[in-house]
């Protein structure tokens, strides 16, 4: 599918919230609406933006209601949502490609938005950026990862190497490749098999990440992506990190660690892989642009994005 580049936006603009998966706290809310607000962005609430229904940021026709309209609103120049969580893998059955495809936007989160990032990809071509949203923004977030993030908003031109500063990292297969990028949060791109939105790895640099996850789930869910095929396929794959995994184990426990899990499936591989790519819910978390063609080098611990991300 041809790819469809959303306009860049710049301080002035307007943008919409909204919460297409876990509620969010009004006073998270707005602390982390504040970083917009500071770098002169105008922003408006959906209707069921700060909606509670149990674990879910309102009814799934609900969530999904404020997606489209915040999509088809002229005034609204970018959509950014509120939190993760859980949830977004129940709007699919309530979502209409031609709505994104005759607004296109911006659509700003990582997390349990990766569900959305695949779908508007598979189902309308549209590049998203995976990136921090209001609930991250109510902590200090450091200034070379926010450079980033403003410059992957704003500005209409390839980002260039990513991280440009010296994180560490761990090549387990060195070489370089090429490819779009697509990926996101490990479970939710495992789950993503067998569903309307199943991620595409044919030709592609996967980047990867997860929270909350003991080693031997993180085993099973890159388990699934091996048996169905999925990282025979791509050309490389780049790992963040399994954040407090340490949580899950108990003292004396017999396990794997997540970077032994990562050897045993990605050393067999041909395709250059590493760990440490610093995206996702970690303390600095890099902007990623979804569907965009990038360059992965291995023995640098660098991704080079090749292709602007929007449009002027």
């Amino acid at each position: 599918m041809e790819l469809i580049r959303p306009r860049a936006i710049e301080p002035g603009a307007t943008i919409g919230v909204v919460s297409p998966s876990s509620p969010i706290a009004p006073e998270d809310l707005e602390q982390g609406l504040q970083p917009f607000r500071q770098r002169g962005y105008k922003v408006v609430l959906g209707e069921y933006t700060l909606a509670r229904r149990g674990y879910l940021a309102g009814t799934d026709e609900q969530r999904a209601r404020d997606l489209m309209a915040m999509f088809a609103r002229d005034d609204v120049d970018a959509v950014v949502c509120s939190r993760g969580g859980y949830g977004a893998a129940r709007l699919i059955p309530y979502l209409d490609p031609a709505v994104f495809r005759k607004h296109p936007k911006l659509l700003i989160g990582y997390s349990d938005i990766t569900v959305l990032h695949l779908w508007l990809l598979r189902h309308v071509g549209l590049v998203g950026l995976y990136a921090p949203m209001p609930i991250t923004m109510t902590r200090q977030i450091p200034d070379h990862a926010m450079e980033v993030f403003w410059r992957a908003l704003e500005v209409p031109e390839p980002l260039g190497e990513l991280p440009p500063w010296n994180a560490p990292f761990r090549t387990i297969v060195p070489g370089k490749a090429q490819g779009r990028i697509t990926g996101g949060c490990l479970c939710l791109v495992a789950d993503s098999i067998g569903t309307p939105y199943e991620i595409d790895t044919r030709d592609a640099i996967v980047v990867l990440e997860d929270v909350d996850e003991p080693p031997y789930r993180i085993d099973a869910m890159l388990n699934h992506l091996k048996l169905a095929g999925k990282l025979a396929v791509c050309k490389g794959i780049a790992f963040s990190e399994a954040t407090r995994w340490e949580h899950h184990v108990k003292p004396n426990e017999s396990t794997l660690t997540p970077d032994e899990v990562l050897d045993d499936y990605l050393k067999p591989l041909p395709q250059p892989s590493m760990a440490g790519f610093p995206f996702g819910h970690i303390v600095d978390p890099l902007t990623v642009p979804m569907g965009v063609l990038a360059e992965l080098d291995t023995e640098r611990g660098k991704l080079t994005i090749l292709e602007a991300a929007t449009t002027r």
